[in-house]
């Protein structure tokens, strides 16, 4: 019972955290912010964690984690390369606009670079391997995996500029699929000729 009403009031401080980063980022977050958030005296909390570096340390992994488990769901799909890599940015897209955790992984791991866990590192480097695989023929690699990384970054970036402003009936996941369309079929493409997805087939086959 007691070690239950431990693992809940952790959770609540992680929680919580999350939610401050997200908004505020690391610097602009308190321990004491974090723990009025999470409806939790101050001495709960620094039993749980003993300074603010090593609760954003936990948040971080949290976010690596949940997005690491993305990843293994898109790669299970087995799709063509290109188009496991259009699922995955469309998946991250969705995860970042649903999961408080990730958005403050990806925030802390810009305003905190070179920490042991990164939240780039739970997708980028599987995009990379992806688009080098002998099924992705068509495709610049290099070119290809930098585009797909900056699509991302950018989502996640223009999610944080909009939650300042928000927009009745804006979807993150829509607008990534319309770019993806754009740039594998060319501007003139019709909207939502394409896959499921609203991503052209053609990306389906591996050409890039």
């Amino acid at each position: 019972m007691k070690q239950a009403r431990s693992a809940r009031t952790r959770q609540a401080l992680i929680e919580a955290a999350a939610g401050e980063f997200d908004r505020h980022g690391y610097a602009g977050s308190s321990l004491a912010q974090i723990s009025k958030a999470a409806g939790i005296s101050m001495g709960a909390l620094t039993f749980h964690f003993s300074s603010k570096e090593e609760l954003a340390a936990t948040v971080r992994s949290r976010g690596h984690y949940a997005t690491t488990a993305v990843v293994h769901e898109v790669s299970a799909t087995e799709a063509a390369p290109v188009q496991a890599v259009v699922q995955l940015t469309l998946a991250l897209a969705r995860l970042l606009q649903d999961e408080a955790v990730v958005r403050a992984a990806a925030r802390l791991t810009q305003e905190l670079p070179g920490a042991a866990v990164d939240w780039d590192s739970a997708w980028a480097p599987t995009i990379s391997d992806w688009l080098r695989a002998p099924g992705a023929e068509g495709s610049d690699p290099v070119a290809f995996s930098t585009l797909a990384t900056l699509l991302v970054l950018g989502t996640e970036a223009d999610m944080r500029r909009r939650a300042a402003a928000p927009e009745a009936g804006h979807s993150p996941v829509r607008q990534l699929s319309r770019v993806w369309e754009l740039s594998l079929s060319g501007a003139a493409a019709p909207h939502g000729a394409g896959t499921g997805d609203g991503v052209p087939c053609r990306s389906a086959r591996g050409h890039g």
